[in-house]
């Protein structure tokens, strides 16, 4: 009687184990909760970073949140010309300016604030990649997909910068989703839904058309949609439907984009990228994605994981994915402007491979071992690109790369991207004290408020101080010049701010020496109201341009007995 209860008591418990167990795989099969999960986890990291750094936003990230706040009531007013609804944010579509505005509105408009926007973006991406590898390769591709891209160091650092790309990556990803499942366009609702996310992924930004073409053309031309009228009249829907929603920035900004395209392709001449067609350029994205976004160790396993994939056909549809990612590598090579952040899209459907090829090991003792040794060296070098280890080198070059204005290696690992994304600090960089300064100062001498900014440092540049004077409802008027044409260089602005070394990225400030030369040398105009010292040990002058006749007369008069001046002294007092 006894070893009948027994029996039935065992039966009973291995039956609630194998049932709690089915729904715990029912549960970590969900895409949705594996991104809450990852998100959580993230962002939760995210959190601990913000909480030590006090920096403002960068270059572009500060232009991104200067024109969401273009889109509040109540702010600076606009000096920039700005006026009408589809110029606040220049020469950007609109989506990621109204989503930053969004979360400025519902908590406050700070730098690190901003950067919560991408919270849905992390969100939308770690479920579509998810459902993505789970249609081509599995359910544990899927999960390794995923945990491999909550570890890529790239990923991580543009994560919490408020840059086009991250979203971009997020949209691109439920793009393709989407795709899929409108199994070429038989189903209605997700060829509707495929018209929405491309909507999203245009009005994020324009190379969302560039990247998306080449499997949209795969999925037309290997279903031979042509000879299928109702998936001709679902395809009609989605191409109406994103043009629907898209057209009414893109039209009336068509001249606005020619200009823009290209003045960019004469920036990439500029920074020194290769010219398209040449070696070099070809390479260019490879080392990239080994050197700046997955570093040694993760490139190794994707390149594994593509052999392995190839080998044992561990992909389903292995065209779709190949002609995705190198469709869309190709048009990124085909600009002559080059940056790690335009192929950011592809490092998802990149991460399927190795994950694929992990979820093809054996259950056996070692491969456990082995995949639990990947992850906690992928958690350390992810520690190590976010927070910092003093003891480690900070780059490991494995072999130096392109020579442009910057160079590009094929590294080990970073433990910062260029010194500028990395561990975070608790560093001033004098922009409210210098706009207050200002400020008080212009009207005390019943002038405009308008500053030339000649460095263009990360954190000390054009971008940033128009960002915060906007946050804090000073309408200043601020520029960058980029050539020297004596005082008239700086004909449109009362003050000018100069760093006595370090001045920036080169094609920025090839004048900048030139014009430092200027405001010392002609002391009589430019007037000292204040000095100020920098978290990099630079100095920092901000100067008052005197246009009365008093000071431009004592100029020539000077220039007259002296000659022209050669010192260019920036220690002088």
């Amino acid at each position: 009687m006894a070893s009948k209860s027994f029996y039935f008591l065992w039966t009973k418990a291995v039956n609630f184990k194998s049932q709690v167990w089915n729904l715990e795989s029912g549960i970590w099969n969900h895409g949705f909760v594996t991104a809450c999960l990852l998100t959580t986890l993230l962002w939760g990291m995210h959190a601990i970073w913000f909480m030590r750094d006090t920096r403002p936003p960068v270059w572009d990230m500060a232009l991104h949140q200067t024109y969401a706040l273009n889109y509040l009531k109540g702010g600076a007013p606009v000096i920039d010309g700005t006026s009408s609804s589809l110029e606040k944010s220049g020469n950007y579509p609109p989506f990621v300016h109204l989503a930053i505005a969004a979360v400025f509105l519902i908590l406050h408009p700070g730098p690190h604030i901003a950067a919560l926007a991408n919270i849905p973006a992390t969100l939308i991406f770690f479920w579509a990649l998810f459902e993505l590898a789970k249609d081509l390769a599995g359910p544990l591709a899927a999960r390794w997909a995923c945990v491999l891209a909550l570890l890529t160091p790239y990923l991580i650092w543009l994560s919490r910068e408020t840059i086009l790309d991250y979203w971009l990556s997020a949209w691109f990803a439920a793009a393709l989703v989407s795709l899929r499942k409108t199994r070429a366009f038989q189903s209605r609702p997700w060829s509707l839904a495929l018209g929405a996310i491309l909507a999203m992924g245009l009005l994020t930004k324009w190379l969302f058309a560039g990247i998306i073409l080449i499997p949209l053309i795969y999925i037309l031309v290997d279903s031979r949609i042509w000879k299928h009228p109702a998936r001709c009249i679902n395809f009609l829907d989605t191409v109406i439907t994103a043009l629907i929603v898209a057209s009414p920035w893109y039209l009336p900004n068509i001249p606005r984009l020619v200009r823009y395209f290209g003045q960019n392709m004469e920036i990439g001449a500029r920074e020194g990228e290769p010219s398209v067609f040449t070696f070099q350029s070809f390479i260019y994205y490879a080392r990239l994605l080994e050197g700046y976004q997955l570093f040694g160790l993760l490139f190794a396993v994707l390149l594994l994981g593509c052999f392995f994939c190839w080998r044992k056909r561990l992909i389903e549809d292995w065209k779709f994915l190949l002609f995705t990612i190198a469709g869309g590598w190709l048009v990124m090579t085909l600009l002559r402007t080059k940056d790690p952040r335009f192929t950011m899209p592809l490092i998802g459907p990149l991460l399927i491979f190795p994950g694929a090829w992990i979820q093809s090991w054996k259950r056996k003792g070692i491969n456990t071992a082995l995949a639990g040794t990947l992850v906690a060296l992928l958690c350390f070098q992810a520690y190590a690109a976010n927070f910092g280890i003093s003891w480690l080198p900070r780059q490991v070059v494995i072999l130096p790369g392109y020579q442009g204005s910057l160079r590009w290696d094929w590294n080990l690992y970073l433990q910062d991207y260029f010194g500028i994304l990395g561990r975070p600090q608790k560093e001033d960089w004098k922009q409210d004290a210098i706009l207050q300064n200002l400020a008080a100062d212009s009207e005390k001498r019943s002038v405009k408020p308008s500053l030339a900014v000649i460095p263009d440092l990360p954190w000390f540049s054009e971008a940033n101080f128009t960002f915060f004077s906007k946050l804090r409802g000073m309408p200043i008027r601020i520029s960058h010049p980029q050539s020297a044409d004596g005082i008239n260089s700086f004909q449109e602005c009362n003050y000018v701010l100069m760093t006595e070394r370090d001045q920036g990225m080169p094609w920025t400030t090839g004048a900048s020496e030139a014009l430092n030369k200027i405001v010392v040398d002609n002391y009589h105009i430019f007037k000292l109201v204040e000095l100020y010292l920098l978290p990099n040990g630079d100095g920092a002058r901000l100067y008052f341009i005197d246009r009365s006749p008093l000071g431009v007369d004592a100029t020539e008069q000077h220039s007259a007995l002296n000659g022209e001046r050669k010192t260019g002294n920036l220690n002088r007092q």
